[in-house]
């Protein structure tokens, strides 16, 4: 009794026991960090890996879940995964405890927490994580040039940053400016912020031309990022706006200037019933006085209204504009440009008092006359080979005033029209044909003129200048354009190449352009750009236009930020404004993109031994290439990032500079062969440069595994031999015995064989055959015995083959015709 009683107790030790080891065996550690931060439109890793006490890990007790929040947004267990699009997670990592998961092109709503779980039966564990999303602020102040001696305002946008808290300060000259005020905070579409900050000036304050910097700090920023510029002074411009119809014609003209302003740079455009009126023909002068006409065809359509000249400068908070009224007239009506040219120089003093009658009228006489004005030279565009007109205004004459056009040759001899000629008709002068037009308006005794000259200009004989005189009175006033009043536009191409120091040399050829003066301004940076150096050199051509090359070197690191650009503008008299170029190593004229082989696979991928995928890359620059290595399942569509593990080894990628300044090199996979995993799967390779808007991708196509048979066994049982082959792939193989008396020849084929085929876990297979090597007859057979197997698989360029002797009843296993120890039995 009392044994049975012990036994029972010893029976409950021991399942207790069991037990006990079974729940110690599938102890689980998980590990993460509690924190991970990431830029807007990245790709993140949120790392959990975790550990089980006695492994490998068996996936019939593993689970794995992610939480975002309270919501389940991935799921893996022995059912198979459950994710979204933009999550994915390594299958073929997870059971070497890596659970991490990635998280592509973050957006703000990204941020939170996450929890992974880990189910390791009976066990489970949660580690959370809290991603936090960064967006860094651009910095843009928007530069403006000042007046002296006069306070004035900046404003320093602040654009696309998250989170909302920044600090903005402004710096003269390195110091700290207090009165500013940020404006209020506005969010865009994508979650993230702008907010500007306006920075008021005392005229003490912009002194000596300091530099003025605004200042910005956010926790995505590792140092402050900043913008600012060096005070420039200028002046504003004075603007005047003349009208007036062309006798016989029924264009009305509208001309508008602007003088006495600096720095150059100044716009001006026509508005039309409050539209802009858009019309190809305008003109400027330049250096510091610039003007622009407008002609108004009656015949298309009713242009009743008011048009106005608005003018915008640097120096102006807002522009200044100038507007006329418009009327449609009858036919024997005129549209009087001394009403409106009277009304602009109402300054001018119309009355004296005091003296006596006849010095009040000599007096009256000299004032009367020095309100005679005359503008200067409007032209429309001149290019060679085009007719064009040239338009000149008188305002406030005694007398009716006669006009005299002349032009300069570049042999300086002098052509001369002159209203006296038949008004209207063609005049062939030196090869070439002038026509004068003139309209002449009287109000109050004061007689206003708009003259124009007509011709085709030629650029190899009217280079010099145009005068436009008017005589009044026996006194005379004179307008001169100088030389540069034929345009031609530059034809703009760019080239590329780069220095041994790893330097892009930039070169901006503008071809077959006048007059000669032209100006180039390079710049670059991301978002703002900052000024750089360059050189150019002029050629004549022999039609007398110009040739120029404009170079400019970049530092070759900088286009390692995608956003990097390199800005080119060139200003000529034949453009209307600014005309620029901007490039990147994006743009398809960039000429440094990488070119990728095709991949190089091993001639066979042996089953258990190590493949080496190979891929050439080259013809890029800067050498900031990304590449990266992903799978694909036999038969499946998703791609998965192949990670360095004991699985997969990836050489550190080297560059190398050729001769040509360009990178090449060469990146490798080695992957530890199964046929369980790598049979019909497919390994990519995938790069990413600057350079490329979408990566280039190159494939191995579907991979064939083979494995090659090994002899791992070889026992005798009375009269049968035992051979145990493994590790082949696939599974078609050939084994054939043969037997010979005697002597090693005349061998027959041994029909009494037994081939058994079993799979491994790791889809190779295994094969016991078993020969019969000896029958009733051959056993009372003093004599030796000869076998031999021949082992046929696709893998082997020859059969193997494995000999055996059979010497007075023991069996011996041949090697090159040597007897070896005697074949251990079953």
């Amino acid at each position: 009794m009392e044994y049975c009683v012990t036994g029972k107790v010893l029976g409950f030790l021991y399942f207790f026991l069991l037990l006990l080891l079974q729940q110690q065996c599938s102890a689980l550690e998980v590990t993460a960090p509690s924190s991970q931060s990431s830029l807007i439109g990245r790709d993140v890793l949120l790392p959990c890996t975790f550990r089980v006490d006695n492994p490998p890990v068996n996936p019939k007790f593993l689970a794995l879940l992610w939480h975002f929040g309270d919501k389940e947004i991935l799921r893996y267990d022995n059912k198979g995964k459950v994710s979204s699009p933009r999550l994915s997670i390594d299958e073929k990592l997870i059971l070497e405890g890596n659970a991490s998961l990635s998280l592509s092109n973050v957006t703000i709503s990204d941020r939170g927490t996450y929890r992974c779980s880990v189910i390791y039966s009976p066990n489970t564990q949660h580690k959370e994580i809290r991603l936090h999303i960064h967006a860094v602020p651009e910095v843009v102040v928007a530069k403006r040039i000042l007046l002296k001696n006069q306070g004035t305002s900046l404003q320093c946008s602040v654009t696309d940053f998250y989170p909302q808290s920044i600090t903005v300060t402004w710096l003269r000259n390195g110091k700290l400016l207090a009165n500013s005020a940020l404006g209020p905070l506005q969010r865009n579409a994508d979650g993230t912020f702008r907010q500007n900050s306006t920075l008021t000036l005392t005229p003490s304050d912009t002194l000596n031309n300091p530099e003025i910097v605004c200042q910005v700090q956010h926790e995505s920023l590792p140092t402050p990022r900043q913008d600012g510029y060096k005070v420039k002074y200028g002046v504003p411009p004075s603007v005047q706006v003349y009208s007036a119809k062309i006798n016989g014609r029924p264009e009305q003209v509208l001309v508008c200037e602007a003088s006495q302003f600096q720095p150059e740079p100044v716009q001006i455009k026509w508005i039309l019933n409050g539209k802009i009126a858009e019309d190809p023909r305008k003109s400027k002068d330049g250096g510091y006085k610039k003007g622009s006409y407008y002609l108004i065809n009656p015949t298309s359509g009713s242009q009743e209204g008011n048009i106005s000249c608005v003018v915008e400068h640097e120096t102006l908070l807002h522009p200044i504009t100038e507007t006329l009224q418009l009327r449609q007239e009858d036919d024997g009506a005129k549209y009087s440009a001394g009403n409106i040219a009277g009304a602009i120089f109402l300054t001018m003093l119309l009355t004296v008092a005091g003296i006596t009658a006849g010095l009040w009228f000599l007096i009256y006489k000299k004032k009367y006359f020095q309100r005679f004005r005359v503008s200067h030279i409007h032209r429309s565009q001149m290019l060679d080979g085009e007719k064009v007109t040239l338009y000149c205004v008188a305002s406030d004459c005694p007398k009716d005033p006669h006009v005299i056009w002349t032009v300069e040759e570049n042999d300086r001899k002098k052509m001369t029209e002159n209203e006296s000629q038949a008004e209207g008709e063609g005049n062939m002068l030196l090869g070439q044909e002038f026509s004068v037009r003139t309209d002449r308006t009287e109000t109050d005794g004061r007689h206003n003129v708009t003259s124009s000259l007509s011709f085709t200009p030629d650029l190899l004989k009217h280079k010099k200048s145009v005068f436009c005189k008017f005589v009044c009175d026996g006194r005379a006033k004179e307008e001169k354009l100088d030389c540069s009043f034929i345009l031609l536009k530059p034809k703009d191409s760019m080239k590329f190449s780069l220095s041994e120091s790893g330097e892009v040399l930039s070169c901006l050829t503008l071809r077959e352009f006048y007059p000669r003066d032209i100006q180039i301004r390079w710049s670059c940076g991301v978002g703002h750009y900052q000024q750089l150096e360059s050189n150019e050199t002029f050629t004549l051509n022999p039609n007398c236009t110009f040739n120029t090359e404009s170079k400019c070197i970049v530092p070759g690191h900088l286009f390692k930020d995608p956003g990097f650009k390199v800005r080119v503008t060139w200003n000529h008299q034949s453009n209307d404004g600014e005309e620029p170029r901007e490039f990147s190593a994006t743009d398809p004229e960039f000429p440094w993109h990488p070119q990728m082989g095709e991949i190089i696979n091993p001639d066979t991928l042996i089953h258990s031994k190590e493949g080496k995928f190979q891929c050439k890359i080259w013809g890029y620059f800067p050498d900031a290439l990304e590449v990266k290595w992903l799978r694909r399942e036999a038969g499946g569509q998703e791609l998965f990032s192949v990670c360095p593990s004991e699985k997969y080894k990836i050489p550190e990628m080297e560059q190398k500079r050729e001769a040509d300044g360009t990178f090449s090199c060469t990146v490798s996979l080695i992957v530890s062969v199964s046929a369980i995993t790598e049979q019909g799967a497919e390994f990519i390779c995938r790069v990413r440069h600057p350079s490329l808007g979408e990566p280039l991708e190159t494939s191995t196509g579907a991979l064939s595994v083979r494995g090659v048979p090994v002899v791992t066994n070889i026992t005798q049982k009375d009269r049968q031999i035992i051979m145990e082959i493994d590790q082949f792939y696939p599974q078609n193989i050939e084994i054939t015995w043969y037997k010979a008396v005697g002597k090693q020849k005349d061998y027959w084929m041994i029909s009494d064989v037994q081939n058994k085929l079993y799979p491994n876990s790791d889809d190779s297979y295994r094969l016991t055959s078993i020969c019969e090597g000896m029958d009733l007859v051959d056993k009372m057979n003093p004599s030796d015995f000869y076998f031999t197997s021949l082992v046929q698989h696709q893998t082997l360029n020859s059969p193997m083959k494995i000999e055996f002797l059979r010497e007075r009843g023991v069996y011996y296993l041949l090697s090159e015709g040597q007897k070896l120890n005697p074949l251990p039995k079953c």
